[in-house]
């Protein structure tokens, strides 16, 4: 399948954090092929098993597949629903959007904003004014909706040019999409190394979904992929990489310098290009949890270049992400043998 189909497809499903279990029947249909085994996990992390479960190396694979969103705290007496982001959310992009309610049935609304003729300054919107308007009565919404549903931000899929994409959800379905890709890439051809991916849940709230799995799995050496910052305007080249010139790679005390500098080997036997981003501590990723776990698990954190993160309108490339998926498949494949 194509990259774009496959990106679109991760990005138009739900799965907030917390609902991951949403997105069970699209990795289904998306891996299906090639999967030995696809199994959920109590905190809803989706584990998609490739090669043999007898093999000499395993290598665990992860990408978190929850997406910010809202949470429903309290109904008020006309009918406004008072929410809470779930996740990161950035409020700057919130007022005036579309949202699904998702309560016993989908429920459109829209977050609520004061005209500004009626501000007499702008400081944006922070938490306590996220009130979602349904148009229906206190009455009709409390029928259909309770605290604790959680609401969609609404999103479009657009295609720009270059072969960039913009739509939310894009943190981090891109990765998601590199492991998909990866594993087309690794099907039929995998002989001494059993490979898991790690469609895992809540990284946006307490990264639990990784740590558990980590310490199920106890693979060999994990790579995790995630989307770091594109280099645009006001974004430091220093803590960004180019979009569209491959990925980027994490260098951290956390992480494992070894299988690192072997990914990067990797990039430039292949001829992709990368960038790198250098963290004095952990890496603000599920590599911190992973790599801690049981006795500890080398890592290694892989990112797709992204704009406008944690908004209805975040993009990437896709060239970016085939390159991604091209190198960890290659590293794979180039250790399969030994």
């Amino acid at each position: 399948m194509r990259t774009r189909k496959i990106v679109k497809k991760l990005c138009l499903e739900c799965g907030i954090s917390g609902r991951e279990q949403e997105m069970l029947e699209v990795i289904r249909e998306l891996c299906g092929t090639f999967a030995e085994d696809i199994r959920m996990l109590p905190t809803g992390t989706i584990v998609v098993s490739l090669g043999r479960e007898d093999a000499q190396r395993h290598i665990m694979l992860d990408a978190h597949i929850d997406r910010i969103g809202l949470i429903v705290t309290y109904i008020d007496d006309n009918g406004f629903i008072k929410a809470e982001p779930v996740g990161g959310m950035d409020l700057r992009a919130l007022a005036g959007t579309v949202v699904t309610v998702q309560g016993t049935e989908a429920v459109t609304g829209v977050i609520c904003t004061l005209p500004p003729h009626l501000v007499k300054k702008e400081d944006g919107m922070t938490r306590d004014m996220i009130w979602i308007d349904t148009g229906l009565s206190a009455e009709q919404v409390r029928r259909i909706v309770k605290p604790g549903d959680t609401a969609l931000v609404r999103s479009t899929f657009r295609e720009l040019l270059n072969r960039q994409v913009a739509v939310s959800a894009l943190d981090n379905r891109a990765g998601c999409a590199v492991l998909i890709k990866c594993a087309q890439l690794l099907d039929q051809k995998l002989r001494h190394t059993r490979v898991s991916l790690v469609f895992s849940s809540q990284e946006e709230t307490n990264e639990s979904g990784a740590k558990t799995a980590a310490f199920l799995l106890q693979p060999d050496e994990a790579i995790v992929v995630d989307v770091g910052f594109a280099r645009q305007d006001g974004v430091p080249a220093s803590q960004s990489g180019a979009m569209g010139k491959g990925p980027i790679f994490s260098i951290a005390p956390v992480l494992s310098r070894r299988l690192t500098d072997a990914l990067m080997e990797t990039a430039d036997r292949l001829d992709i290009s990368y960038d790198y981003e250098v963290d004095g501590g952990n890496t603000g990723t599920n590599a911190d949890g992973i790599a801690v776990t049981g006795s500890g698990i080398p890592c290694a954190v892989i990112s797709v270049p992204e704009k406008n993160m944690h908004t209805q309108t975040e993009t990437v490339s896709l060239d970016d992400i085939d390159s991604t998926a091209a190198v960890i498949a290659e590293y794979i494949l180039g250790g399969d043998t030994k």
